[in-house]
């Protein structure tokens, strides 16, 4: 997704003129070649291979410990049992925004490097420079809007997908039992 990550970025960016989504592409294969459609992929791969990884240990920790605390609170009356679609959302949701708060400022390293590859260089040189220039709070340009996006697309997603799961568990069991 790459080359269409960093046309995105240049198109929206007031930095450059384009008119097209074609014009933006064509201009960056030209003047700077094929590999300028993957500028910042070193970041983008820093972002991306840790955001996985500790949404899903999150995700996972955190819908245990509300399935666990759902069922105590169940157990001697004195709350509702929570849905797990509300334990999946909550869960998903939350994973999103911590492993995104984590791993924001790679993002706007990543961003950077694709709208000014010239300027930035590389991802070290990029972190200076945002620093030197912007001050830290530079590595969290962006962190409002990618974490209500990444937690909302996250915990529906999520959701859906646990409950698809546990449909087609149920209708397996049930075919499994009939045909015994």
């Amino acid at each position: 997704m790459m080359p269409v990550t960093v046309i995105k970025v240049r198109y929206e960016s007031d930095f450059y003129a384009y008119r097209s989504l074609w014009g933006a592409g064509r201009d960056i294969v030209r003047t700077e070649g094929f590999k300028g459609l993957f500028a910042g992929f070193g970041a983008t791969a820093a972002r991306d291979a840790p955001y996985a990884g500790l949404y899903v240990v999150i995700y996972e920790q955190l819908k245990r410990r509300l399935a666990s605390l759902a069922t105590k609170g169940a157990s001697d009356g004195s709350q509702q049992v929570a849905s797990s679609s509300s334990i999946n959302f909550v869960s998903g949701a939350s994973a999103a925004g911590l492993a995104t708060a984590i791993t924001n400022p790679f993002d706007a390293v990543k961003t950077r490097l694709q709208l000014m590859p010239a300027k930035y260089g590389n991802m070290l040189r990029a972190v200076r420079l945002m620093v030197h220039e912007d001050g830290i709070r530079s590595l969290f340009g962006g962190f409002g809007l990618r974490m209500g996006r990444k937690a909302l697309s996250s915990a529906l997603a999520w959701t859906v997908y646990e409950e698809l799961i546990l449909r087609a568990e149920k209708r397996w069991s049930a075919k499994h039992q009939m045909d015994m």
